[in-house]
Parts: structure tokens; sequence; C-alpha cells
């Protein structure tokens, strides 16, 4: 066959993939790849269908392939593409990384309800450039350090809505991967929450970077809480 009727049959083939709907000799004019006339077209059509290539699904349709044409296409036209290769290399690496953060998110959800319940204080957790989540508050503004100073409550209720300076605070934090650290009272960042003690550890994952920690009043079982923080870590290695 022609060089032509070759490029004919893969942008045929190549059309009908894309829109699975029959391609009539006016479409492929239009893409512009062609400048022959209608009636040239035509011609190789009747040619490629002459052949088994091809097919009309109804009359006066456009053509469709056929299995035999879909065999030639694979073994004669069908070539390696690197450009091909890499755009979905990319598309891959791109779903790879969204499926690691949506289930560091579901993970990260699971590990600070599991802290929050078992320390009795909050627990929170954070991805890099992403959000934040809080569980436990409440518990923790019934502690007596709260009920007896509601204002201290309401301040660290404000600390955790203002999630962008409090991420910021959490990146600003110099933290070893999996190592948790420790502030208490004065020590903390905020202001706000230098009545209390926290801990945070900071994890990666995947290429994913963020901290889990616990807020409490200073009067909290630091051991324990420690001890848990290190053991809900090592769930996302």
């Amino acid at each position: 066959m022609k060089e032509r009727t070759l490029r004919i049959l893969a942008a045929l083939i190549n059309d009908f993939v894309e829109s699975a709907t029959p391609v009539a000799s006016k479409k492929l004019l239009e893409s512009g790849e062609f400048h022959v006339s209608s009636a040239t077209v035509r011609n190789e059509f009747a040619l490629l269908e002459e052949i088994g290539l091809i097919e009309s699904p109804h009359v006066s349709a456009g053509k469709i392939p056929t299995e035999k044409g879909y065999r030639f296409f694979v073994d004669q036209l069908l070539q390696e593409d690197e450009a091909e290769d890499l755009r979905i290399q990319k598309l891959f690496e791109k779903h790879i990384a969204e499926y690691h953060l949506e289930k560091t998110r579901e993970s990260l959800f699971d590990m600070i309800k599991l802290c929050a319940h078992l320390s009795g204080n909050v627990a929170f957790a954070s991805i890099e450039n992403d959000q934040s989540l809080y569980l436990g508050l409440s518990k923790v503004l019934r502690s007596p350090e709260f009920v007896l100073e509601p204002e201290r409550g309401a301040q660290i209720v404000e600390v955790f809505e203002r999630r962008e300076q409090f991420q910021e605070m959490l990146n600003s934090l110099e933290l070893n991967i999996n190592e948790v650290k420790i502030f208490i009272g004065n020590e903390n960042l905020f202001e706000e929450v230098q009545s209390c003690a926290m801990l945070v550890v900071q994890f990666e994952n995947n290429g994913i970077q963020g901290h889990i920690g616990i807020l409490g009043p200073m009067r909290m079982n630091y051991g324990f809480n420690r001890a848990l923080l290190r053991n809900v870590i090592g769930l996302l290695r």
C-alpha cells in the first residue's frame, strides 16, 4: 500500500479510538493532516474496505476499523514512541503520588483518633502544604485547668482554627524525622498554648512529610504520650 493509504488508515483508527464514532472522509480532512480532496480520501477508504481493514457499520455512514484492521495497525503501523512513554510515566507518577497522599491522609486520621482516645488530649496531624486536622479538643477543654480558666481553653481553640499559622509553626520547628520532641509551657511558640505541653514528631512517608502530635495540660503523662507517638508513627513506615 502507498504511504498515504497507510497514513489514512492510521488516522482513521486513532480517530475512532478517541471518538467511538464512525469516521467520514470530511472529518479526516478537517484535521489538516491530508492535503487531498474528499474524493481521494473516499477512494482510499474504498481500497481499505476492499482488503478488509475497515468497514461501514451502516449505509452511507463513516468507516470503522475491522479486527483485521486493528491487527494490521498493531503489526505494521504502531511504532515505539518515546514521547508517549514519557507522558505515561509522568501520568503514572502523578497518580501514584495522589494515591500515597490520600492513603497518608486516611492513616493520619486513624492515628490521631487513636491518640486522642488513648491520651485524653488533643491529637493533631498535618501534611506540609496540604492540610491539618485535630481531634479530642472537647475532652481537653473539660480538664480542670481549662474549666477554671475558660479563656485559656478558648485560646487553644483559636490556635487550631488558624490552620495555616498552625501549619507554619509546625514547619518552623527543628525536628528530626521520627524523633518525638516535647515542648512545655513557655517553650511553645504560640503564646496561646503556653499553659500547655505539646509533643510533636515529624514523619516522612513515600515522599510525603508532615507532623503528628499531642497537646494538652502540662499535667499529662509524658512517658505514655511519647511512647504512643513513637508507636503510631511506626505504622506509617
